[in-house]
């Protein structure tokens, strides 16, 4: 993929004066394409990482590690709703508007004041009314209504669910992300104690190895200092 967009960047500084829209255009699509194989490709990668981490037993290994170092630089978080709203179709998007229209006040108040004005016209209007009493064609029109509503309550709650859990999916992995790197960093900070450990050691063995070199050179001096102070106390 990285040759076909070179060789498309290539042909479009070289030759962009002599190409025409059309081309243009085909240009801008395919990398369009490109970008989106891209985002698949990449997206494929990261449930395989999370799949060969789910596997392992510790997450402190050095097996942990190397798929940590890999899935650090990959973006993890992404806006699912906004992903998922631009790969709808218009099916999907009328669904979730007409739920959202069909679980409002403004349709419960105006389907009350329809009916209200459908009754009361019919009851005055007496035998000259298009649906007289008992009202055949008004329980019709709400029987229809309701057969047509419930397919698109379905619809639009089975889009919410898929949103829901492409939403837990990508929790699940952020989550996860953010525990391997807190379990990385812990792993780190033991290792630099280990080392801080270490260092304080073999401080201390120099320093007691320099006092013992300090007491033996200070050792033969202490007997002439005794002589010269016993030669002056006899004099």
């Amino acid at each position: 993929m990285d040759e076909v967009q070179n060789q498309l960047d290539f042909i479009r500084n070289t030759s962009d004066t002599n190409l025409t829209n059309t081309q243009r255009e085909k240009i801008e699509r395919l990398e369009e394409e490109l970008e989106r194989l891209e985002e698949e490709e990449e997206d494929a990668r990261i449930d395989e990482l999370f799949e060969d981490i789910e596997d392992l037993e510790s997450l402190t290994s050095d097996e942990a590690r190397e798929l940590i170092e890999e899935l650090r630089p990959l973006s993890v978080s992404e806006d699912v709703y906004e992903d998922m709203e631009e790969e709808s179709t218009l099916g999907e998007r009328l669904s979730d508007r007409l739920s959202m229209f069909a679980g409002s006040w403004k349709f419960i108040m105006g389907f009350g004041v329809l009916m209200a004005i459908w009754v009361i016209r019919n009851g005055m209007l007496g035998d000259q009314a298009f649906d007289p009493f008992p009202f055949i064609l008004l329980n019709l029109a709400l029987s229809t209504l309701a057969a047509l509503q419930a397919p698109v309550i379905l619809m639009a709650a089975n889009r919410q669910s898929g949103k829901d859990r492409a939403m837990a999916q990508n929790d699940y992995q952020v989550n996860l992300k953010s525990e391997l790197e807190i379990a990385d960093l812990h792993r780190k900070i033991d290792d630099l104690a280990d080392i801080i450990h270490a260092q304080s050691r073999m401080m201390n063995i120099l320093a007691s190895a320099r006092r013992q070199e300090l007491e033996k050179a200070r050792r033969p001096s202490e007997p002439v200092n005794r002589r010269e102070m016993e030669t002056a106390g006899y004099s």
